[in-house]
């Protein structure tokens, strides 16, 4: 399992930097031919760059749970005595998942309804709205992938000694 969510994660890195990085260089390419030939700039590279990055941010969400820098009330965690840590961690993950389940699950519907209406963008480009939409699902499903292995993390693999779960491919475990 350790092993499938290093994958993962190189995936999603390699997703990202490439959409932003793309949305980088429309950028650029749009300023600068915005200022030198405005007579030929297309009117649709702005609104590409908008759904890159946006894809981009979406996608960086699973990372940030799986490395522990997602939002979560770690204040109130450090309140409450070391021993009961991990059962409040339990908790966010739980909590994690049923919100990124539903919001997984509401995203599915709402692509679906834009691929009936057959939406599209105002631009010349006329690209197919739901792709745009699709990458909701997409992200908090991951999201919740990423909760899911924290979560087994920290009924497996946790050190109550140290506080920290270990890595450890759980499918090979004796």
């Amino acid at each position: 399992m350790a092993y499938a969510m290093k994958i993962i994660k190189k995936i999603e890195h390699f997703l990202m930097a490439t959409l932003a990085t793309i949305s980088l260089v429309l950028a650029v390419w749009e300023m600068f031919m915005r200022y030198y030939f405005p007579s030929s700039l297309p009117d649709w590279t702005s609104e590409v760059v908008i759904y890159l990055i946006t894809a981009s941010v979406m996608l960086s969400g699973g990372l940030l749970v799986s490395e522990n820098r997602h939002v979560h009330a770690d204040f109130f965690l450090r309140m409450i005595p070391a021993n009961q840590q991990r059962y409040m961690e339990i908790a966010f993950c739980l909590l994690g998942m049923g919100v990124c389940y539903i919001i997984m699950e509401r995203g599915f519907g709402i692509v679906d309804f834009a691929y009936r209406l057959d939406e599209r963008s105002d631009s010349s480009l006329q690209f197919p709205v739901y792709l745009y939409y699709a990458f909701v699902p997409a992200a908090f499903g991951l999201m919740l992938l990423h909760y899911t292995h924290r979560l087994f993390s920290y009924i497996f693999t946790f050190d109550i000694a140290t506080m920290t779960t270990t890595e450890v491919d759980l499918e090979n475990a004796d």
